[in-house]
């Protein structure tokens, strides 16, 4: 859906004042904290933000990847506590990618007003314990039976797990000798068989939560299916880790942001040129990101292109981190602890996925080279 400027406009100004009264004024309480306020939660569903992503014809806002892309800048800047983006942008495009754009009528009719109301909100299971998402070493199994899946496995790493109603597992439902095919599946998190464990615990990124679940032969209907099945690897990993990454450029651009802001209180003109060159690095990640999200929006563009993309603006946001940190370094006097943990959670985000992104850019150097 293509919105009006007008309507665009006043969706952000809306993001704008959620994060200005319930996130920016709790800053240190909430990058301290090793949990998601239900209070927040709360503000959020009623804030009307919560459908931001869902088909105005079950209620929500209806807005393209490109206007989530704006959000979530304006959310960190703002706000200043990028934990909280990434909870709030899971559950957009959770909701977006794998309910609104993917699941069947009747899933989309039973689940999308309640997540508009904020009652409802999902975590993708994808990572397992001494797996991470690598196809290769997954091993939780969903089994046709009549009219449902029966699911056994474990699931760990899993964002917003600890408020998620419902879990979109990515689980084999057929297997050869050589070859893995993965459906998603949705679960109810009261299901009989799923049990919540406690997962990874992460010392950055508060107050996003993260756990996992234990399924024992837990049994959903196959209605439940989500997307095609034998083809989620495809649908729900590799297309969610290049989206995720695509529109949450803007987020690090954002969180960037108000990092140089905190730091400018702290620096004299001395750090001039230093400041300098860390607006114009800005500048361009905000149009470089901005593009990303523009292009994920284009179904019929390549996921490859899309993925070579990102990694450039990664390499070049690192840069830009690495300024930041110069730039830190000339400061006059201790910098506040929330100034401080956020400058950690900008280089946590740049360190995840590390090995896979330097083993993309091997492969593309590589091709390149061989030619």
């Amino acid at each position: 859906m293509s919105l009006t400027p007008q309507t665009e406009t006043s969706i952000l100004e809306q993001i704008e004042e959620f994060a200005e009264i319930h996130i920016a004024p709790k800053r240190h309480e909430l990058i301290t904290s090793h949990q998601f306020p239900k209070n927040l939660w709360a503000a959020f569903g009623k804030s009307g933000l919560s459908g931001l992503t869902t088909p105005t014809t079950y209620g929500g806002l209806g807005v393209n990847y490109g206007t989530l892309s704006k959000a979530a800048y304006l959310i960190n800047k703002i706000g200043g506590v990028p934990g909280v983006t990434m909870v709030l942008m899971s559950h957009w495009l959770l909701a977006k990618l794998h309910i609104s754009n993917n699941a069947s009528d009747a899933v989309k009719h039973d689940l999308l007003p309640s997540i508009v109301s904020g009652n409802t909100t999902l975590a993708v299971a994808i990572s397992e314990p001494g797996a991470g998402a690598h196809p290769k070493f997954l091993k939780t199994t969903a089994e046709r039976s009549d009219n449902n899946f029966i699911l056994n496995g474990e699931k760990t790493f899993l964002t917003n797990a600890p408020l998620a109603d419902y879990f979109i597992v990515l689980a084999i439902t057929s297997q050869t000798e050589t070859r893995k095919e993965f459906s998603a599946i949705l679960v109810p998190a009261e299901s009989i068989g799923l049990e919540r464990t406690d997962g990874i615990k992460l010392d950055f990124l508060h107050p996003c939560p993260h756990g996992g679940i234990l399924l024992k032969d837990c049994t959903v209907p196959t209605k439940n299916l989500i997307g095609v099945e034998g083809q989620a690897f495809e649908q729900t990993s590799l297309q969610m880790r290049a989206l995720e990454d695509a529109v949450g450029a803007s987020a690090l651009v954002g969180g960037m942001e108000r990092l140089l802001g905190d730091l400018a209180d702290k620096v004299d003109s001395e750090a001039s040129q230093k400041t300098g060159e860390v607006i114009t690095q800005l500048q361009t990640l905000k149009v470089t990101a901005l593009h990303l999200a523009t292009y994920a929006e284009a179904s019929d563009n390549n996921l490859e292109d899309l993925m070579s993309l990102q990694l450039g603006f990664r390499q070049q946001s690192i840069r830009c981190m690495q300024t930041l940190e110069e730039l830190s370094e000339l400061s006059r006097g201790q910098l506040q602890p929330e100034t401080t943990l956020l400058a950690r959670d900008i280089s946590k985000l740049h360190a995840i996925a590390k090995t896979a992104q330097e083993a993309r850019l091997t492969k593309i150097g590589q091709a390149y080279l061989s030619s």
